[in-house]
């Protein structure tokens, strides 16, 4: 993505961080909806599972994306598979496993998600780690809503233009 602006640069790198703050809250929200029900390991491991497969969710939009207007881009341009989102996310998931390990496990994960924000915020490519193992982009997302409407308008408008050569 290339950013030309100082003040676009940082909007962009806030978007990515709290899409995934986003994305952290629910992966908690699901863990301890599942530790109300008694199932500690399941939901552990569905919190898990949402961590690693939500960049493949359809259009490449995990829940944070979706609220911050962006989307993950394989390598050829369409949105990321479950497969790329998985090895995406290695880091962060590894962050998330390592934050369950008593009294020294959210210093661990914090330490991984350090290392991955760092890297965003200090290379120009504004890739983390886990975007350069497979190879995605995150990308903001068009906004369309009003330009598709007046595009067509204006196809249409350019076809029925006739001129009268009647006296």
């Amino acid at each position: 993505m290339d950013i030309r602006e100082p003040s676009d640069r940082f909007s962009y790198l806030f978007d990515r961080f709290l899409a995934k703050f986003v994305d952290y809250l629910l992966a908690l929200s699901l863990e301890h909806a599942g530790f109300l029900l008694g199932s500690s390991w399941l939901a552990w491991l569905a919190a898990t599972a949402y961590i690693l497969v939500a960049d493949g969710l359809p259009g490449g939009k995990s829940l944070g994306k979706r609220l911050t207007g962006l989307w993950v881009a394989g390598r050829t341009g369409r949105p990321c598979s479950f497969y790329e989102s998985t090895i995406r996310n290695i880091p962060m998931g590894l962050a998330y496993i390592l934050s369950q390990i008593p009294w020294i496990g959210w210093v661990l994960g914090l330490l991984v998600v350090s290392f991955e924000a760092l890297i965003l915020a200090g290379m120009p490519s504004d890739r983390r780690f886990g975007d350069d193992l497979v190879g995605t982009m995150v990308r903001k997302s068009e906004f369309r809503g009003n330009k598709n409407r007046q595009d067509k308008a204006s196809e249409t408008s350019l076809g029925d233009t006739t001129e009268s050569t009647t006296p």
